[in-house]
């Protein structure tokens, strides 16, 4: 029995040994694994900060450009940058005598889209980041702007990722229209709403969905 014992003694001595083994590889594991985290957490920060960095840089050199949707395919014929001088003024009302200084102008990338398709946009970079602002608020004037009974829409150059962005406000855009309520969008992708001369700033189309929801009904 003595032996028994002692032999019973010596395996729950070394299946304790074992545990605290075993409890101190799991606890570095842990540790281990914590600031792997961590690390991970910093790198995710970093990178998304990088990216809305470069996404930054990309609208910045992108500042003095129009996009212009409507022109029939190769309306311009072969020259953009004197067709659109020559026609903006005029479809705009901008003072013809005042260039608009077109620096570089392109149709947008792509094969010739089909006749039922919509046609390439242009690019348009302007030499003055005025001008720019010029052209575009003479847009937010005009109830339409139509050439050759074609509707011809004028938007800022944006990054893909900032257009997107800036997709998700659609619904919350024609809320507010129904409602008639003053909105504008700010950069990079903050919606400014004006109701009772109060203003708010909204950076989710929830929270303006939501602003909403509080109104009395129309």
């Amino acid at each position: 029995f003595k032996n028994t014992i002692q032999m019973l003694q010596y395996s729950v001595d070394n299946l304790g040994k074992k545990i605290t083994n075993a409890e101190s590889r799991i606890s570095s594991i842990e540790d281990e694994n914590h600031s792997r985290d961590l690390q991970l957490q910093h790198l995710h920060s970093r990178l998304t900060a990088a990216v809305d960095h470069i996404d930054n840089l990309e609208n910045w050199s992108h500042r003095n450009n129009v996009r212009i949707l409507g022109f029939l395919e190769g309306a311009e014929e072969g020259n953009p940058s004197a067709f659109l001088s020559t026609i903006l003024p005029e479809l705009l009302g901008l003072d013809p005598v005042a260039p608009l200084d077109i620096e570089q102008a392109h149709c947008s990338l792509g094969p010739r889209p089909p006749p039922d398709r919509r046609p390439h946009a242009f690019i348009v970079k302007l030499l003055r980041y005025t001008t720019r602002d010029k052209t575009l608020r003479a847009t937010r004037e005009k109830d339409s702007v139509t050439w050759r009974d074609k509707k011809i829409s004028f938007y800022p150059d944006l990054s893909r990722d900032l257009q997107q962005r800036r997709q998700r406000f659609s619904e919350a855009h024609r809320r507010l229209q129904d409602w008639g309520i003053r909105y504008g969008m700010f950069y990079p992708a903050t919606l400014k709403v004006t109701y009772n001369g109060i203003a708010s700033a909204y950076s989710s189309p929830e929270d303006v969905l939501n602003f909403l929801r509080t109104l009395p009904p129309i």
